[in-house]
């Protein structure tokens, strides 16, 4: 009788285990997790007007991944609902086949793979939230904007009021010279039909100035109109006479050593050899997205010429330790010169800053204050 009453509380045991888990088993579980205070690292996004530019992603704060993420709308610092503006779409390249810098070094190679479309002027990326805009904010008005946002996963849908701002703000359509460390203008002598430096002399050296707000060089970029993308250099003399890249009086500067490949330092013609031309008046270039160049050649974004000893007569002037915005050098009354260096002895070497970031038609005109043309 005994072993029966056992038997019976095991089986009354295992069958309220049973009821147990078909009971658990048809409870509904929550499918994942979305939290209700994502946020992005940086809550402000500074995008330089008219340039591409990407946020830091959605901090998604332990939620379930994939997540799905939309903007809903947008406001100005007034307030006021401005997603009709942001809608809008603007012709803008996008590439359509993967870059290569070893092969892709013309400008008809890389129009290849681009093509256009039309776009609005940023983008949140679905799964990342990554924000990116691109050369259409170009026609969106300096200022904040608050951005809200949408973000589905598994376990449902969170609506993200102010997740970010994004500053449209001021920017150098062409990065040069004193700018955001793309480079500056270096001015120095080299032995005549040489790629060595001269030698220093009665404390002269062969660099005339390297550096930040170069005293010898006054410089000016505009934009001429939205197309074509176009860059034009202007060299001038301190009197304004031009140098004639056609006639030689800009020339390539060479590089050093024996043989050297290439054979000269990096220059226009090598970032787009086939839309480059040496005009009577200035160097022309046909680019063919920005930024231009893309990547570095070597050594920055600088381009490197001289001015042949035949064509130029040059100041000789003691040494500038630095220089600081606005100040010029005023030629015989400055308190640097020294006298002309003599003729047919030394070329002239100019290294020029630039990078082109939004796309357009420039004209860059530099004047060089320590040279005559001959």
């Amino acid at each position: 009788m005994k072993n029966i009453k056992v038997s019976v509380w095991a089986n009354s045991f295992i069958i309220l285990i049973l009821c147990s888990m078909i009971m658990l088993g048809c409870t509904k579980i929550q499918n994942g997790f979305l939290s209700p205070t994502m946020q992005y690292s940086t809550h402000l996004f500074v995008a330089p007007q008219g340039q591409i530019a990407s946020s830091n992603s959605l901090v998604a704060d332990g939620s379930n991944l994939p997540l799905n993420v939309k903007w809903t709308h947008i406001y100005d610092s007034s307030g006021k609902n401005v997603d009709a503006m942001f809608l809008k779409t603007y012709p803008v390249g996008i590439w359509t086949q993967s870059y290569n810098p070893l092969t892709d070094t013309s400008y008809a190679s890389i129009v290849a793979k681009r093509t256009t479309e039309e776009l609005p002027p940023f983008t949140v990326n679905s799964t990342s939230g990554v924000i990116s805009t691109n050369s259409a904010t170009l026609y969106i008005p300096l200022g904040t904007y608050s951005l809200d946002l949408q973000v589905t996963n598994s376990a449902g849908t969170q609506e993200l009021k102010n997740a970010i701002s994004i500053k449209i703000a001021a920017a150098q359509p062409v990065q040069t010279a004193d700018d955001g460390g793309i480079g500056s203008f270096s001015l120095s002598r080299l032995n005549a039909g040489t790629s060595g430096g001269a030698a220093t002399h009665n404390g002269v050296t062969s660099v005339f100035y390297n550096g930040n707000f170069n005293p010898f060089v006054v410089y000016s970029v505009r934009r001429i109109s939205d197309t074509p993308n176009v860059m034009i250099i202007k060299v001038t003399d301190r009197n304004g006479v031009v140098f004639n890249p056609k006639k030689g009086e800009i020339a390539k500067r060479p590089a050093g050593g024996l043989n050297p490949i290439p054979p000269y330092l990096q220059n226009l013609q090598y970032y787009a050899p086939d839309t480059f031309q040496a005009l009577d008046s200035a160097l022309y270039v046909k680019y063919p997205l920005t930024p231009f160049p893309i990547a570095s050649l070597g050594n920055g974004f600088n381009m490197y010429y001289i001015i042949p000893t035949q064509y130029v007569h040059m100041d000789s002037t003691k040494s500038w330790s630095g220089n600081s915005a606005g100040t010029f050098y005023q030629g015989t009354s400055d308190s640097h010169y020294l006298g002309q260096f003599g003729d047919n002895l030394y070329d002239y070497a100019l290294r020029i800053p630039l990078r082109i970031q939004t796309p357009g038609n420039y004209f860059f005109q530099i004047k060089l204050l320590d040279v005559t043309h001959r």
